[in-house]
């Protein structure tokens, strides 16, 4: 998080620090740190402050051990491996780095937690539009010019400016953001790609009730079709719930756009089985889903709430997710079960036979009444 002109200034000073010399006699004080779980015990704002008091500290933390350190948060930090496999979601190309970086990355590492963009890389690595984990660079670390300026935008788009570039939607497109003074853009640098992050919103919206202001609520235009491609939509903007919410809902909606997806649909009464879609619907966005890897939610200015409850992770050889619509009369919704599982042949029509894994995915969160209505009539 520093300005690229200097980049090899510091690179330079940096390996400096990293050739000490031998014969320098070092302080007993480094015993208490080196090669010892202390040294993971201190934040980083102890790191910074221990490194501005003398040289002799400072070489506490050259590139080796600010290496290690990271490695270790990044074992640690909630929400960089997968729940089920382990698997690390976020990495850093620290091989590359200096200490400036190094000290950058531990940074964005350290400073609040990356679930909620976690579950939104999981998701676009699921639908094939990153690799995992995915690497950030000194590059990446460079969008913020330093650590006040990064911590002055919200948690997760500050991650979004730094992970957007990875996930890539191809023919050169990714979920890059542009400025312009004030003004945002998302995916493409043109008019009607703008987004308004935290816009105004009745006090009555969910959304603005359930605000969270390191992931506040979005609004833009912005759609995708096959026919079209990238285009900022002309009927209505949408407000999504939060920006980790947006960019699922970006990377389903492109995602749909092109692949072929096998659905069944039923509109079904909001207040069956004790209330169970109308609470789906109408809980807090933020509020996990049993049964489910993450969920995304958005409302159009018709006033109509949507929420997809994604089922699959991506241990799962196919993605499939439930869409729940609030319907234009009175105490119904609309619910799609979407699915690109192979279909398997042979079994008749019914969607429960010719997709029975995701239908066994789909009842563990619809349960066995609204699971009957859906799959069984």
């Amino acid at each position: 998080m520093q300005h690229n002109h200097q980049q090899a200034d510091q690179q330079q000073a940096d390996q400096q620090q990293e050739q000490p010399d031998q014969n320098q006699e070092q302080h007993p004080f480094v015993y208490i740190f080196v090669g010892r779980r202390t040294f993971y015990l201190l934040s980083l704002n102890d790191i910074l402050r221990l490194r501005k008091i003398c040289r002799w500290l400072r070489e506490l933390f050259r590139a080796l051990q600010l290496r290690q350190r990271l490695s270790h948060s990044l074992c640690t930090q909630a929400g960089l491996r997968r729940t089920a496999s382990g698997q690390q979601l976020l990495t850093f190309d620290e091989q590359q780095m200096g200490v400036s970086d190094l000290l950058a990355a531990l940074c964005v590492t350290e400073e609040g937690g990356w679930r909620e963009m976690s579950e939104a890389v999981e998701l676009a690595g699921q639908c094939g539009r990153c690799q995992l984990p995915v690497r950030l660079t000194a590059t990446d670390l460079h969008r913020y010019p330093n650590k006040t300026a990064y911590l002055a935008d919200p948690r997760v788009l500050a991650h979004l400016k730094m992970v957007g570039p990875h996930i890539d939607f191809g023919n050169g497109v990714t979920f890059q953001l542009f400025h312009h003074g004030n003004t945002l853009r998302a995916i493409k640098d043109q008019e009607g790609f703008e987004l308004t992050i935290d816009p105004p919103l009745p006090p009555n919206h969910p959304y603005q009730q359930h605000r969270q202001q390191h992931d506040p609520p979005v609004r833009n235009r912005i759609t995708f079709v096959l026919a079209l491609g990238w285009h900022m939509s002309l009927s209505r903007p949408r407000d999504y719930s939060s920006v980790s919410s947006y960019v699922k809902s970006i990377v389903i909606d492109h995602f749909r756009g092109t692949h072929q997806i096998n659905f069944t649909r039923r509109t079904i009464d909001r207040n069956v089985d004790n209330n169970r879609l109308d609470t789906i619907v109408i809980q807090s966005p933020h509020t996990p889903v049993e049964g489910c890897t993450t969920t995304a939610s958005y409302r159009c200015t018709d006033g109509f709430r949507r929420r997809r409850l994604i089922l699959t992770d991506a241990g799962h050889p196919f993605v499939a997710w439930i869409y729940i619509m609030e319907a234009s009369f009175h105490n119904f919704v609309h619910a799609w079960v979407c699915t690109t599982e192979p279909a398997v042949s042979g079994v008749g029509d019914a969607f429960k036979d010719r997709f029975p894994q995701t239908t066994r995915l789909a009842r563990v969160v619809l349960g066995a009444i609204i699971s009957a209505i859906l799959f069984d009539r």
